[in-house]
């Protein structure tokens, strides 16, 4: 969405999470390829996470992230959810599918009449075409084009290619329907404390840094969603010192014998805003994408992708590793 950034922030979506539902089954896509901008004429690179959850043999739902790249004038990147139909041939090992759903997507671009930079919101939608072949369980190739349509910022064509992994396993090829329940793991280990060091850069086209730190309280509801309470610092970018406590809700998913999760969350950030005018409290949107690893029963690993909402286009992404003691 701005320019280049710590390796952390472009691997930062593979927290992409979504759904809490035990019932049916989920995998997660990296992706990567070219965008072309027909209003402009001009080609970039793209790239996109995508999280897939299995409804019936023939429906499924995604929430994808995307990553339009460069053009003149449009550093921008979205989000979208899309309800899709597939056809699955006989081995059910090859599929074919296509989407439809509202895109919500993020624009660094100029405010026109006084030549400043903002990173502008707006909808859209997003349709898109993908075929899949699970040829190794639990791994899965895909091809994807997405088509995003605006009115209000530019419209643009995806060519992507990449490799996706199935939560659950199945000793059939093709896409898993029904996985197994869990419960907590281990069962008394609910509390989970994380202090965080990072990066934030805001979302302009000069992309100034600044050293970002916080801490993290979280308590587990439910084997797939958790109540966090955050203290968030975003350091000093020169453009915006910023910081508070912020509340969410988040959703999760564990693999590898429940050693890792991935997930996201949101809620609202009470933010002191420091700049040349003055201070102010703000309160603002927050999003949280994360991975944990467990290395032992108690101490675990979590990188964090932190996206604040604004409306006075002075949107911010913090990237951080936390240490975290589970009790």
């Amino acid at each position: 969405m701005t320019s280049p950034i710590p390796l952390l922030r472009r691997l930062a979506p593979l927290m992409l999470f979504v759904s809490s539902a035990p019932a049916v089954a989920q995998e997660l896509y990296a992706l990567g390829g070219a965008q072309y901008t027909r209003s402009l004429n001009e080609t970039t690179y793209g790239f996109s996470m995508e999280y897939r959850q299995n409804v019936f043999e023939h429906v499924f739902a995604t929430f994808t992230w995307l990553n339009e790249g460069h053009v003149t004038d449009h550093h921008r990147d979205g989000y979208s959810g899309q309800l899709w139909a597939r056809w699955l041939s006989d081995s059910r090992r090859l599929t074919l599918s296509a989407g439809v759903g509202p895109y919500r997507y993020y624009d660094t671009t100029y405010l026109t009449a006084s030549g400043t930079f903002t990173d502008a919101h707006g909808w859209g939608v997003l349709g898109s075409v993908a075929g899949n072949w699970y040829f190794q369980a639990p791994w899965v190739m895909e091809l994807r084009y997405n088509y995003a349509h605006t009115t209000t910022s530019i419209s643009t064509h995806t060519l992507l290619v990449g490799f996706g992994y199935q939560f659950d396993y199945s000793p059939s090829p093709g896409p898993v329907l029904m996985p197994p329940l869990y419960d907590f793991v281990p069962s008394g280990q609910r509390s989970e404390l994380t202090v965080m060091l990072g990066n934030s850069v805001v979302n302009n086209f000069h992309s100034p840094h600044g050293v970002a730190w916080g801490a993290e309280y979280r308590y587990r509801l439910t084997p797939y969603i958790d109540a966090i309470g955050t203290y968030l610092d975003e350091g000093d970018s020169h453009v915006v010192k910023r910081k508070g406590p912020a509340g969410q809700l988040g959703l999760k998913r564990e693999f590898l014998q429940h050693r890792a999760d991935v997930g996201v969350a949101g809620g609202f950030y009470f933010a002191r805003d420091q700049d040349q005018v003055g201070s102010r409290t703000q309160v603002l949107g927050l999003l949280a994408m994360t991975a944990t690893y467990r290395w032992t029963d108690g101490f675990r690993m979590r990188a964090y992708w932190y996206r604040t909402l604004t409306i006075n286009g002075r949107d911010t992404d913090v990237a951080m590793l936390g240490l975290g003691y589970a009790f």
